[in-house]
C-alpha cells in the first residue's frame, strides 16, 4: 500500500453513498487524494422529485457537487459517464477514453427504470427518477391543462386523465401529491375539476405491497379520500398512443406515469468477474467488497443486502465503508458489516403522511411533518447551515424547460 499522501481512492457516482462516503473520506484523512466521478455536476436529492413535478423549485432537488465539497479540497470533481470497469486493475474508464486507478474503488451507482418488456411503455410512458425527467413530467402535466381550452370534451378527459404505474413509496407519494397539484392548475387554467382523473394502478394485492397490510389499507383510503383512483391486481400488459391497456380493462389516458420497477445499473452488466444474485446486484462479502476483490465496494443500490434500494441504506452503507477504507489505510482491523434495520416515511399528499419507525406506525400531519425534517436534516448534513437552508426552503421560479444557471451535461 502506498503512503497516505499518495493514496488515491476512486468513488462512482454521486448520490447518497457516494457523496456521504467522500466526505467522511475527506474528514478522516484529508491528505488522501479523492475524485468522485459523476455524470452531471449536482446531486439529485431524489426523495424531492415528486414535489418537482408537482410545482416545487427544481433547485430544491439539485446541489452542485462543487458546493457540497467546498470544504474539501481533497476531493476532486470529475464530470464522466464510467463504460467499463476493469476489477483487476482497481481501474475504470470514461466516456471520452480517460481512465482512472486507484488503491481504493467504491462503486455506487443508482439503480435504473425496468419496464418489464411490456410493449410501449418505455417509448411513451414518464417518470420523475432525474431532475430532467421530473420536469419533463412537469412540462407534460402543466402542458394537458394549458391546451384544455382548445379541446372538445372527450379530449379533456383523455388529456386529463393520468395513470401512475407503481403503488410502491413513489407512485403513492406522487399520487397524493398530483391530487393537489392538479386541483390547482384547473383553477388557475379555468377548467371544470370533474375532468380530472388520478389512477395509482398496482400489480400486487395492495399498493405498499412490502408493508403491512393495515398501512395498504390506511394509505388506500387516504387516496381515495382525496380523489385518487386506486387499483391493485392490475397488470399493464400494453401502452398505446392515449390509451393504457391492463389484462381486464383499457383506460383512455394521455399520460403515463412509471415508477414500477428498478434493476441493477448497466454498468455491471459487463463486469464478467462479478458474482451476482438473482436481481441482478453484486454479491459482497462481509466488509461491502465485491465477492473476491479486495478494494473494491459496492454500495448502495447495486449491492447484495438486505435493505438496498432505499436512501437511507446507502447513506449507511457510504458511512461504514468510509470507515472501512479508513481503518485499511491505518491498517487497522475492519468490522464486519451489519444491515441496519430502516423505517419508512411516506408523505400521502399535503399534510398527511405515513410514518413507520421502530415497530411504531404514525399517520397524519405529524409524519407529514416528520419526513420534511428528515428532508432537512440531510440538506444540513452535506452543506453548511445557511446554504442547507437556502437550497430546501429555494421558492425560485423555474421555467418548466430549464434548471435556473445550472445545466446538464
Amino acid at each position: 500500500m502506498n503512503t497516505e499522501e499518495t493514496i488515491r481512492i476512486t468513488i462512482v457516482g454521486a448520490g447518497f453513498a457516494g457523496i456521504t462516503a467522500a466526505q467522511r473520506l475527506a474528514e478522516l484523512h484529508p491528505d488522501v487524494a479523492i475524485r468522485i466521478i459523476n455524470p452531471r455536476p449536482f446531486f439529485q436529492y431524489y426523495p424531492a422529485m415528486y414535489r418537482v413535478v408537482t410545482g416545487s423549485s427544481p433547485l430544491t432537488a439539485t446541489i452542485p457537487l462543487m458546493e457540497i465539497f467546498s470544504r474539501h479540497p481533497s476531493v476532486e470533481i470529475i464530470n464522466d459517464t464510467i463504460t467499463n470497469i476493469d476489477p483487476a486493475q482497481k481501474s475504470v474508464t470514461g466516456s471520452e477514453g480517460v481512465t482512472y486507478t486507484s488503491d481504493y474503488l467504491l462503486l455506487a451507482v443508482g439503480s435504473q427504470n425496468t419496464y418489464f418488456n411490456i410493449e410501449g411503455v418505455a417509448e411513451l410512458s414518464f417518470n420523475f427518477k432525474s431532475i430532467h425527467e421530473a420536469m419533463r413530467l412537469r412540462a407534460r402535466v402543466k402542458q394537458m391543462f394549458a391546451e384544455c381550452s382548445h379541446m372538445e370534451h372527450e379530449e379533456k378527459l383523455l388529456a386529463l386523465h393520468f395513470v401512475i404505474v407503481g403503488g410502491g413509496p413513489s407512485g403513492v407519494e406522487l399520487a397524493g401529491e398530483m391530487a393537489t397539484y392538479t386541483r390547482r392548475l384547473a383553477r388557475k387554467y379555468g377548467v371544470p375539476g370533474s375532468y380530472i382523473t388520478i389512477d395509482l394502478v398496482e400489480a400486487a394485492p395492495r399498493i405498499l405491497p412490502a408493508l403491512d397490510p393495515k398501512v395498504s389499507e390506511k394509505a388506500t383510503h387516504h387516496l381515495r379520500s382525496i380523489g385518487v383512483n386506486v387499483y391493485a391486481n392490475r397488470m399493464v400488459v400494453k401502452s398505446e398512443s392515449w390509451t393504457v391497456i391492463m389484462k381486464d380493462m383499457k383506460v383512455g389516458a394521455r399520460t403515463l406515469i412509471w415508477t414500477a420497477g428498478v434493476k441493477a445499473h448497466e454498468l455491471y452488466s459487463s463486469i464478467e468477474e462479478f458474482s451476482y444474485d438473482g436481481k441482478g446486484r453484486v454479491v459482497v462479502d462481509e466488509y461491502m467488497q465485491a465477492k473476491d476483490f479486495n478494494n473494491i465496494y459496492i454500495a448502495g443500490d447495486n449491492a447484495s443486502t438486505q435493505y438496498s434500494g432505499l436512501a437511507q441504506t446507502a447513506i449507511y452503507d457510504g458511512e461504514y465503508i468510509a470507515d472501512t477504507i479508513s481503518d485499511s489505510i491505518q491498517q487497522k482491523s475492519a468490522k464486519q458489516y451489519k444491515p441496519k434495520p430502516v423505517s419508512f416515511d411516506i408523505p400521502v399528499g399535503p399534510g398527511w403522511g405515513i410514518l413507520i419507525h421502530r415497530g411504531w406506525d404514525i399517520y397524519g400531519w405529524v409524519a407529514w411533518i416528520v419526513r420534511h425534517v428528515i428532508d432537512l436534516k440531510f440538506f444540513i448534513s452535506i452543506l453548511p447551515l445557511g446554504q442547507a437552508l437556502r437550497y430546501f426552503f429555494n421558492k425560485e421560479e423555474i421555467s418548466d424547460t430549464g434548471y435556473g444557471s445550472r445545466k446538464e451535461n
